[in-house]
């Protein structure tokens, strides 16, 4: 049976009859006697009981009358969740994420995509970025938040904001009311770095800097996360170079204060497979670019010389 058919069945029996179902259809009369024929031929019996004055279904045809609407509902159902497909309307989406990097805009960015499009289902996941590249390499996630990967990585980029690294103090610290301050000044201190396992870049640049300055830090921790790096500055443990938006996690007994001079800032990066591009990652891709200003004005560092 094809749907073709089936809908002209249903105009016939709807309507009782053939002149006002071939109108419906845009077709001649003899055509809709014909496709009612051959279905009849096909399926082995009568659904219409036709007189020159009035048709009637049989048995057999008020069955497939019910199934055939519900057939052709499902067409149509079909067709508008293609074409929703199709334009990123529904899908899921599954996002690795740096809660330190993302905490301050993440949530109304997701606020807003959900709105536009309710029927996405997103799944979030909070990674490293050594975490979401391997996840990228076992497609188990579409999107993901987090720093530069290696330019092997066959992977998009969306620069979505660029962050200072900055030094962090406890509270109490001698040198917590400084405005500004040189890594030379550091150099005496223990100090207490993002574990190099998932972010080698970062701890490198830091190794490396503290190295231009005429030391070798004497790195006494490694935090696995930067909440956990922040509670063990805050309790006197050392002090930290780390990027600046992690000012916005708990980050209660702890100074934020400026390099000088400073050392290159690092991006905070949208990916995501760079073919094929599905639908959904696309309109999350377009949702952040229009947001991208406005993301950047809210991870904006300025030299307060402290907490904030």
């Amino acid at each position: 049976m094809e749907l073709k058919t089936l809908r002209t069945f249903v105009a016939v029996a709807e309507l009782r009859n053939f002149s006002a179902a071939a109108r419906k259809l845009h077709t001649v009369q003899p055509a809709v006697s014909r496709q009612i024929a051959d279905l009849e031929a096909e399926l082995g019996t009568s659904l219409l009981w036709r007189s020159t004055r009035e048709v009637r279904m049989t048995a057999a045809g008020e069955v497939l009358l019910e199934d055939a609407r519900r057939l052709l509902a499902l067409e149509v159902e079909a067709r508008e969740r293609v074409l929703r497909a199709g334009s990123g309307q529904i899908g899921q989406l599954r996002i690795g994420y740096m809660s330190s990097a993302t905490a301050r805009f993440l949530p109304a960015l997701l606020q807003r995509f959900g709105r536009a499009h309710p029927d996405v289902h997103l799944e979030l996941f909070e990674m490293t970025a050594q975490q979401q590249l391997e996840a990228f390499a076992r497609e188990e996630i579409d999107l993901g938040f987090s720093r530069p990967l290696p330019e092997r990585v066959e992977l998009a980029s969306l620069p979505l904001y660029s962050d200072p690294l900055v030094a962090v103090v406890p509270l109490s610290h001698s040198l917590a009311n400084r405005r500004r301050l040189s890594l030379e000044v550091l150099a005496q201190e223990n100090f207490v770095l993002f574990e190099r396992a998932q972010a080698s870049g970062l701890f490198d640049r830091i190794i490396g800097a503290c190295g231009a300055a005429g030391f070798s830090p004497r790195v006494v921790r490694q935090a696995a996360h930067m909440q956990t790096l922040l509670s063990q500055v805050a309790s006197g443990i050392g002090v930290a170079i780390a990027p600046a938006c992690i000012r916005f996690l708990q980050s209660e007994g702890c100074v934020f204060i400026a390099l000088q001079p400073a050392l290159p800032a690092i991006e905070l990066e949208l990916h995501y497979a760079h073919y094929p591009v599905r639908p959904t990652v696309e309109s999350f891709v377009a949702q952040a670019c229009q947001m991208r200003e406005h993301i950047k004005t809210q991870m904006e560092y300025r030299e307060l010389g402290g907490r904030k």
